[in-house]
């Protein structure tokens, strides 16, 4: 072959082209989906992402079968590449000759593992299974089973499956193909697959009956190799079988086909034992009708190569002898079995020596790559016999400034560096650069210089070579690469701050500067929003750590410069606030036996002074805020419970509203006053104050960060209702008796540290009290009930293992009704598995709403059905971004028995805050979602009632 026409054909062909702007790869037609009907997508990353539809690009599916079961003729499935793994999947799609129904990946061009969307099945299920499909293509997936089969075909023609993988991982030796095939199948097409039948089993196997099967430029991994039974019309070409010891490929039954361009690497070191299996075997029931040739196998130590219609055949010549078949197989490789893919090595005999008109060989290579001729090898044809072409290394680099792009008025140097034994040597040459725009440069040291003017609009530049021999005659166009010219884009700066628990008072600011980077950063300053002053960082990448003395939302700004004088800011807003601690319930006040306070009832106007550091398991110091379950016990008159931080005003709101006779708790967090104290105020008539401290808040890292978390606002869930059986059996609890509760996903990470739930009771035939807790039963109450009554309350409990609380009943048979809230979760910047906490910023009591009056809202009762929309942000200090809010919800004086339900964004969901009877005057403590406009909304249920609330702090 000539050196002109090698070079020519380099140049159509490079796919190694090295450089800073990255490698020009040629890639082969893969079918990526061009199909006539509806496009739909898939995407388990996508946090919108809806398995119930529609699958388009703004709200893709999270799984794959969805997808499938709608996919229509024409239609194209494209599937994100996944950092998780999708669900194995049934494909019954039946698309037409003319509209198939495709199914690919996001970049299914690169062959790469990396790339492909993972379907993953950890049990016997098979990751995929076509069932009944017709004229489906899929492209560039990786199918994965750790206890079958990867892929199965049944009852379904005309499959396609390019550019991907399916692997078999069984913990033990395992008989299950990576790929199967059943008998009522046909028109199956395998091509470009890397095949690892990683537990010892076959790498395909087709039953008989199936008909029509390719298996083109695949590679199979040690294992078992490829077997037909009774299947007519299977076709393997170019595929190299990497076997553990024999039975690389099996013909069987009566099949028909061919086996040709095939590579077979065994692995010697295994097949030392007598008797070994032979290679390639094709029994009697199908010689007649198959076609062997152009294969090649190493040689065993023991055993055959060949079993041909029942006779051994331990060499290519011995078989070519005896059948007739194998004219042109080799008895040696040249491939080492630690390359992974067998790609052939210079001057192997399996370059440039495969039969292209073998049945079902591909144009393009298991890589993508076109076929290319080696003219160090004399070979018959320019394909490379098994699934791997050899390369020409050719290339042209490009490099400059700038690793990423080409840009308007700064130099970039070109370098034609050809190091490739196909090519001359190449002293004495000259090169020709043409810049694609317009201008060009002749140099004798392969580089060249340009600086471009315009930058490109739609069409891109095409930068050319070309290498002159001395005698002046050309080398040709050795490559041409495509690229843009862009302006020089402004300087920007990117910044972003996190909290976490374990730091709860600290922001760790992550900064970058984005731009050409050919202009060094020569200042980089980044002010924490609290007046303390700006800190210098060195560099255009890194982070930053401050420390806030007061929690609350802070603006910290990035002010850039670089060495060509540019100037950029970037602002992002941080909220920094106490971390919650979750401690088993003690009870710290009792004014019935002297807990705490003095041993009396706490008369009209009277004060309850309480001290709260250093008790109940909350520390001496560095609290900034306690939670606390308040209860009011034998009230002689209605009244109402105001509990606040010692040494400070009284606000003009309450926490626990009551009427005389009944006992009713109600959840407080409370921001801790002078001395460690905090107060709490009783209005009208004489009572009993019982207090049972359930955490706090810190802004101090603590020993076991585990139990430090930070909240995260979910939707509201109910996760149990024992009048339907949701999370627990039908009916009502009996006395004595607990209750466990599953919390959903979310909640049953190592991250979950505590749970916020509103409990209810309803129907019970006696009076109790209830009790939730994680471990040890506390001698505490979470909410007291009479007979017949439905109550509620706000707790926060510990979460044990696996999401679990409990919940015990000690008085009558009742019915229990559990919504969860939020969570609160030790994750940090670092952490993958629970929600993403938010910090708690404690507020002074503030009353934002009271229909009574008209604050917030116009002064008339809420009706039935009516739902209130209510502007918390800017509400005291509540900034704009808010997740949640933190609100005291007060029912007053509802016309028949009801509930308030309060949510942010979307739909009334089905969980309620505070359940009231006809005339009932009840608060209870409520997380409150924010939504995108600064609202909440408060919904009523029956009759009408006034509603008050006050806010006690914020989420981020």
């Amino acid at each position: 072959m000539s050196r002109r026409r090698l070079l020519a054909t380099s140049a159509a062909v490079l796919s190694v082209l090295s450089g800073s702007l990255g490698t020009a790869a040629a890639h082969a037609d893969t079918g990526t989906g061009t199909g006539t009907g509806t496009a739909l997508y898939v995407d388990d990353n996508d946090a919108g992402c809806s398995d119930t539809g529609p699958g388009s690009q703004a709200v893709p599916f999270c799984q794959i079968q969805p997808a499938a079961d709608a996919a229509a003729p024409g239609d194209t499935v494209y599937v994100a590449r996944n950092t998780t793994r999708y669900a194995p999947v049934t494909i019954r799609s039946v698309g037409t000759v003319d509209e198939p129904v495709a199914f690919v990946t996001d970049d299914p061009g690169d062959n790469a593992r990396a790339t492909r969307a993972v379907v993953l099945s950890s049990t016997a299920t098979p990751a995929m299974t076509f069932s009944g499909a017709q004229y489906v293509d899929l492209t560039g997936f990786s199918l994965s089973s750790t206890g079958g089969s990867a892929l199965v075909v049944s009852r379904s023609q005309h499959i396609a499956f390019d550019m991907g993988a399916a692997t078999t991982a069984q913990a033990a030796p395992s008989t299950a193909e990576a790929i199967s095939v059943d008998g009522s199948s046909s028109g199956i097409s395998l091509t470009r697959l890397h095949i690892a039948p990683e537990s010892g089993g076959p790498a395909f196997a087709s039953a008989a009956g199936a008909q029509d099967i390719t298996l083109a430029d695949d590679v199979t991994q040690l294992g078992g190799g490829i077997s037909a039974a009774g299947t007519t019309g299977i076709h393997l070409a170019g595929d190299t079988i990497r076997s553990v010891c024999g039975n690389a490929v099996s013909l069987s039954d009566g099949s028909s086909g061919s086996v040709e361009n095939t590579v077979v690497l065994p692995d010697s070191a295994t097949c030392s034992a007598p008797g070994t299996p032979a290679e390639i075997t094709v029994d009697a029931s199908s010689a007649p009708q198959v076609t062997a040739d152009y294969n090649a196998v190493n040689p065993l130590p023991t055993g055959t190569d060949y079993d041909w219609a029942g006779t051994a055949y331990a060499t290519s010549q011995a078989f070519r002898t005896g059948t007739g078949q194998g004219t042109h197989d080799l008895d040696q490789t040249d491939v080492s079995l630690s390359t992974t893919s067998g790609e052939p090595s210079e001057p192997s005999p399996l370059i440039d020596s495969a039969d292209a008109d073998a049945p079902g060989e591909l144009s393009t290579d298991l890589n993508g790559a076109q076929r290319v001729d080696d003219p160090l090898v004399t070979g018959t044809d320019i394909y490379d016999r098994g699934a791997v072409e050899f390369q020409d290394p050719l290339g042209l680099g490009i490099t400059g400034r700038s690793s990423q792009a080409v840009y308007v008025g700064v130099p970039v140097t070109f370098s034609a560096a050809f190091v490739n034994p196909w090519s001359d040597p190449l002293d004495g040459y000259s090169y020709t650069f043409d810049f694609g725009d317009g201008t060009t440069a002749t140099s004798t040291t392969g580089k060249a210089t340009h600086t471009y003017t315009q930058p490109t609009t739609t069409t891109n530049i095409y930068a050319t070579v070309t290498v002159y021999r001395p005698d002046g005659s050309t080398m040709g166009t050795e490559v041409s690469y495509s690229f843009s010219v862009k302006p020089v884009p402004p300087l920007t700066g990117n910044l972003t701050c996190a909290t976490g628990p374990a730091l709860p008072d600290t922001a760790v600011c992550h900064f970058d500067a984005s731009g050409y980077s050919g202009y060094p950063i020569t200042g980089d300053r980044i002010s924490f929003g609290d007046g303390s002053a700006a800190v210098s960082v060195t560099g255009s990448k890194g982070y930053a750590q401050h420390t806030y003395a007061a929690a609350g939302t802070y603006t910290v700004t990035q002010q850039l410069t670089d060495s060509a004088g540019r100037t950029a800011a970037d602002t992002t807003r941080t909220i920094v606030g106490p971390a919650y601690v979750a401690v088993s319930p003690k009870r710290i006040l009792d004014t019935r036996n002297g807990t705490g306070a003095a041993e009396r009832r706490v008369g009209p106007g009277g004060v309850v002074r309480l001290k709260v550091l250093g008790t109940g398991a909350v520390p001496a110091s560095g609290v900034t805020a306690v939670t606390m379950n308040v209860t009011d016990a034998d009230a002689t008159a209605s009244s109402y419970v105001t509990v606040y931080p010692d040494g400070t005003s009284r606000p003009t709101a309450s926490n626990l509203d009551f009427t005389a006779g009944r006992t009713n708790p109600n959840l407080v967090t409370v921001r801790v006053g002078a001395g460690g104290y905090v107060d709490l105020y009783n209005a009208h008539g004489d009572v009993g104050l019982v207090a049972d401290v359930q955490g706090y808040f810190t802004t101090k890292s603590i020993t076991d960060n585990d139990q430090m978390g930070n909240f995260a606002a979910i939707p509201p869930a109910r996760v149990l209702d024992t009048r339907y059986g949701t999370g627990s059996a039908t009916g009502k609890v009996a006395a004595g008796s607990t209750t466990t509760v599953t919390l959903p996903k979310e909640g049953q990470t190592g991250d979950t540290i505590g749970a916020v739930l509103n409990l209810t009771v309803t129907g019970g035939t006696g009076s109790g009290v209830v009790t939730v807790y994680c471990g040890s039963r506390p001698s505490t109450s979470s909410l007291n009930y009479r007979a017949g009554q439905t109550v509620s309350n706000l707790v926060v409990t510990k979460v044990c293992g696996g999401g679990k609380i409990e919940i015990h009943n000690s008085g009558g048979h009742v019915n229990l009704i559990a919504d969860l809230q939020g969570l609160y979760t030790d994750y940090n910047a670092d952490g993958v598995n629970a929600p993403v906490g938010s910090p708690f910023v404690p507020a002074a009591p503030t009353r934002f709403l009271d229909t009574r009056n008209g604050t917030g809202a116009p002064a008339r009762p809420l009706g039935a059905g009516s739902t209130l929309t209510v502007k918390v942000a800017g509400v005291g200090g509540v900034p704009v971004g808010a997740t949640a809010v933190l609100v005291n919800l007060t029912g007053v004086g509802p016309t028949s028995g009801t509930h308030l339900t309060a949510y942010g964004a979307g739909s009334l969901p089905n969980v309620s805050n505070d359940n009231l009877s006809t005339g009932e005057t009840r608060p209870v403590l409520a997380v409150i979602p924010v939504d995108a406009d600064g609202d909440i909304h408060i919904h009523n249920a029956n009759g009408s009632l006034n509603v008050v609330a006050d806010l006690e702090g914020y989420l981020g």
